[in-house]
């Protein structure tokens, strides 16, 4: 793909194989420039990821460039009601949270959704002590907004995730780092429908 870095190219070329058994890709370079983030983004579309099923971490300049889907604000991010005044609408505005006082002001602010973690230990913050599933089920009974689950989440963990009242999950190193990302994105869908219908 003309313009692609190898690395851009394999993050794209996965993201276009999972995209069919999840509702959003999260795309974030939190090392990188803006400029990087929407040479992936475009990327990701070039090879057939759908716009509305891109999330971009916190650069709203390149979610307004390329439409996509929703944009994920971190908790000491702009603010939510600002960030949504300027989005096309139809935009969906997550917030990421790590305490049910920054679940309350993402919702009194006007976010869409909150992602909540880390809710399990996740070699992504290591030393740093998991949020737990009886915060999870206190933050989804209080907040009327759906609650994303995040952080070292495996398919087994996925039904008392939902029994905990999350309305979904997030999953970086158990798909992007397993042996085959499809297989593994197919592995959490499967689970997935199986407690939703369960439930």
């Amino acid at each position: 793909m003309e313009g692609d870095s190898s690395a851009h190219a394999h993050t794209a070329q996965v993201a276009a194989a999972i995209h069919p058994y999840v509702h959003y890709v999260h795309v974030r370079l939190k090392q990188k420039g803006a400029s990087e983030l929407l040479a992936l983004t475009r990327s990701m579309v070039n090879r057939g990821v759908p716009l509305q099923q891109i999330a971009v971490n916190d650069r709203v300049d390149v979610a307004m460039l390329t439409s996509v889907g929703a944009i994920q604000l971190p908790a000491n991010g702009l603010p939510v009601m600002d960030v949504k005044s300027i989005l096309p609408e139809g935009t969906r505005c997550g917030v990421s949270v790590h305490s049910l006082e920054e679940a309350q002001a993402a919702e009194q602010a006007g976010a869409d959704y909150v992602l909540y973690g880390h809710v399990y230990e996740t070699h992504c913050k290591p030393g740093v002590t998991p949020q737990g599933l009886v915060q999870l089920e206190r933050i989804s009974r209080l907040l009327s907004i759906p609650v994303i689950a995040i952080g070292g989440i495996q398919p087994r963990h996925i039904h008392e995730l939902y029994t905990a009242g999350a309305s979904g999950i997030a999953v970086m190193s158990g798909i992007w780092e397993a042996e085959s990302p499809v297989a593994a994105a197919m592995a959490y869908k499967r689970m997935a429908d199986r407690v939703v219908h369960s439930l």
